[in-house]
């Protein structure tokens, strides 16, 4: 399990969210996704604005190997929406960004460069 500099951090938030704003966007519809988005009170449309939003200070931890698919790496990031800590978990594959996580988190949280 990797932990990137700031400026890889900013490197992949900056190549995931041009790919957002090119429509290059998925969400995994897993039921844990989909209904954590609505315990956050969040519409895909919202949940792509939150994305936008996300600052290094939000690093979590990556980049992580994907088990399922050699060669592709999640980051993962935590994000306060409305007073709750959501769980977000990206990479970047042939779909653009991939969404493969988004709920309330259950920890554990290490932030590493929250106060960054």
């Amino acid at each position: 399990m990797g932990m990137a500099s700031i400026e890889d951090v900013k490197q992949f938030l900056e190549n995931a969210k041009s790919l957002i704003k090119q429509g290059k966007f998925a969400l995994i519809p897993r039921k844990k996704n989909l209904d954590g988005l609505a315990l956050l009170g969040l519409t895909l449309r919202l949940a792509k604005l939150e994305l936008l939003e996300l600052s290094y200070r939000q690093y979590d931890r990556g980049p992580i190997p994907d088990r399922d698919r050699q060669g592709e790496m999640f980051w993962e990031f935590i994000k306060d929406i409305d007073s709750q800590q959501a769980y977000i978990k990206i990479k970047i594959d042939q779909r653009g960004c991939a969404c493969i996580s988004f709920h309330p988190s259950n920890g554990p949280i290490s932030l590493p460069f929250k106060d960054r």
